[in-house]
């Protein structure tokens, strides 16, 4: 068995959540040294703020490592060195020490805190400027919440994960906030009321220095891109401005960034776009109703949604919102995803309870519906695919 595929055998959760004093414990055991750390938190948009503000650091010379999360096609995409994924010789390699220097520990690692080890191994073996850690799920207990890092980011806070996080606004945003440390900056999307009196409470307890984005002109940017990548571009100007004392080559950082799988135009009239729970529903719907109306173009839809996702709540969000030509539904290679006959009787009463008679397919695998809708969009159509990371991922793998 190759390391990648011993990789990907590892459970994705344990019985019992390794304690964080554990996770250092297996830190030091690998002889783990890192240079300045910028950590990100938050419900949607972290994966764009660390894309933008490692370019931002990138085009100022510096050398930066980015721990990310999900993958969408190679589990290398996780661990980026300037931007680059991880090799896969330096992935085996690096698993291989790994495996061993934890040989005797108490804990068995998960998925995501075996890659989280490589990744710092990786990254404390590369000589860098910077590194900057994308939370998993939620921060306070989360395995990268292990460094006392002097820059924090939360993004905008959201419903998503309830079940391990809280379920409430409230509850959600104070273990988002457990990312911010003592005598740190923390720099935060201050536009919900309730998330900015518990992260000001935690950064008063922290005497942690606050910077709030509506503090910054950010709609005034000169950038091409949708409102949602303004705020991230916004949020990662000003982490860089917390981090370098002269930023030059921001414009072209912002611009040269790609960030897959985010309202992404994958081919002519063809969008993906990772948005799977109710904020960013809500987001991904406006920039839809945006773009259909700059194109004056119809909208066909192609979703998955996984069990952990509130289905009908996504749902009724986009039958409320957008007039939908047909529906593909799919399900993806995963245990998580919900099952087509779930979609469908979802998605069916919410059309007749809007009083939609909209067309509905279902297909048994991603790669049938997208052939099939790709086949049938017209030129006065335009296709988005939305609703899972998994899903944008299997239509990026079966198309490149």
């Amino acid at each position: 068995m190759s390391e990648k595929e011993y990789i990907e055998n590892i459970p994705m959760w344990a019985k019992e959540k390794n304690t964080l004093s554990e996770v250092k414990k297996n830190i030091k055991a690998l002889g783990i040294r890192l240079p300045n750390l910028i950590h990100v938190a938050g419900t949607n948009g972290k994966g764009s703020v660390c894309a933008y503000l490692s370019n931002i650091l990138i085009a100022n010379k510096m050398r930066v490592g980015t721990f990310i999360s999900p993958h969408l096609i190679e589990v290398n995409e996780r661990i980026l060195l300037d931007m680059i994924p991880i090799s896969d010789d330096d992935l085996e390699s690096i698993s291989k020490y790994v495996r061993e220097r934890l040989n005797n520990s108490k804990i068995s690692p998960t998925y995501f805190e075996y890659l989280f080890y490589i990744a710092m191994v990786h990254f404390s073996n590369s000589n860098l400027d910077f590194v900057i850690l994308e939370t998993g799920m939620g921060g306070r207990l989360d395995v990268t919440n292990v460094f006392d890092d002097n820059l924090s980011i939360i993004t905008s806070i959201g419903m998503d994960h309830m079940q391990y996080l809280g379920n409430n606004i409230g509850d959600i945003a104070f273990e988002k906030a457990g990312i911010i440390k003592c005598n740190s900056t923390v720099i935060f999307d201050d536009s919900n009321k309730e998330v900015n009196e518990i992260i000001t409470k935690k950064a008063k307890e922290q005497n942690a220095k606050l910077i709030a984005l509506s503090d910054f002109e950010y709609e005034s940017l000169d950038f091409t891109c949708i409102k949602y990548k303004k705020k991230a571009a916004a949020l990662a100007i000003l982490g860089a401005r917390q981090l370098l004392n002269n930023i030059e080559n921001i414009d072209a950082a912002i611009r040269n960034t790609i960030w897959h799988g985010r309202m992404e135009e994958i081919e002519k009239d063809i969008i993906i776009d990772g948005a799977h729970n109710e904020p960013a529903i809500r987001e991904f719907i406006d920039n839809v109703l945006n773009i259909v109306k700059t194109k004056k173009k119809k909208i066909k839809l192609l979703i998955s949604l996984v069990k952990d996702k509130e289905m009908d709540k996504v749902f009724d969000i986009i039958v409320s919102n957008l007039k939908v030509e047909k529906y593909y539904l799919t399900s993806i290679d995963s245990y998580r995803t919900n099952s087509i006959s779930e979609l469908y009787n979802s998605l069916n009463i919410l059309l007749e309870k809007n009083k939609r008679s909209t067309d509905i397919a279902c297909y048994n695998t991603s790669k049938e519906a997208f052939d099939r809708a790709r086949e049938e969009k017209k030129d006065d159509e335009i296709l988005f695919c939305v609703g899972s990371l998994y899903l944008i991922g299997e239509i990026l793998e079966e198309n490149r």
